[in-house]
């Protein structure tokens, strides 16, 4: 074989059969209790090529496998991530989807109409705010910035009237119930080991 030979090959490409390895993962979670959620928008084929060539990895069997609470891991951690979070979130961090296994929109749906959480979205949300929103606020009206949460609280109470303050808060913010409180606090370390984030 000569040089120019040797340059002009080129690495064999790999053969994805997609279908085999649909029907392999469909064998694979059809063991599963519930079988993890799959949104119409996925791109099946470059999914199933990545977890072909090992980039991705399919839903672990625990993460499908409801706690005494009757909550999915995935539901735990969306409970945790969701509050005081604008209630007009636009999209999900995807990996709700691909390492949960759950719907996170259907999956709020259901922790709100479950008492697991509200919205709330009256004067009240400001209690919420952090210094710098608050001071943003009155930067926007011509007013001066405060040094502390306190003084915020007051200066937006004295200048602006429940009714604008409501509409300013519009459409709220999500807040754990008790009853989803008591499970943030249960799970607290598996929720802080799944994020990363150190309890507090």
């Amino acid at each position: 074989m000569g040089l120019f030979d040797f340059f002009k090959q080129k690495e064999p490409k790999e053969i994805i059969d997609l279908n085999k390895e649909l029907a392999k993962i469909v064998a694979i979670y059809e063991t599963y209790s519930e079988f993890p959620v799959m949104s119409a928008d996925r791109n099946i084929d470059d999914w199933l090529k990545s977890i072909a060539l090992g980039t991705t990895k399919i839903v672990p069997k625990e993460r499908m496998v409801r706690n005494e609470d009757g909550l999915l891991p995935g539901e735990v951690i969306l409970l945790d991530w969701l509050a005081e979070k604008d209630s007009a979130i636009p999209v999900f961090p995807e990996f709700f989807e691909m390492e949960l296994g759950i719907d996170p929109v259907e999956a709020t749906n259901e922790l709100l109409f479950a008492d697991y959480l509200d919205i709330l979205n009256d004067a009240s949300v400001i209690d919420y705010w952090s210094l710098f929103q608050l001071n943003k606020v009155f930067e926007e009206n011509g007013l001066k910035k405060c040094d502390t949460k306190e003084q915020a609280t007051q200066l937006l109470n004295k200048e602006f009237t429940n009714d604008y303050i409501a509409d300013m808060v519009n459409p709220g913010i999500y807040v754990l119930k008790p009853k989803g409180q008591a499970i943030v606090e249960k799970y607290a370390h598996f929720i802080h080991d799944y994020l990363d984030t150190p309890p507090e």
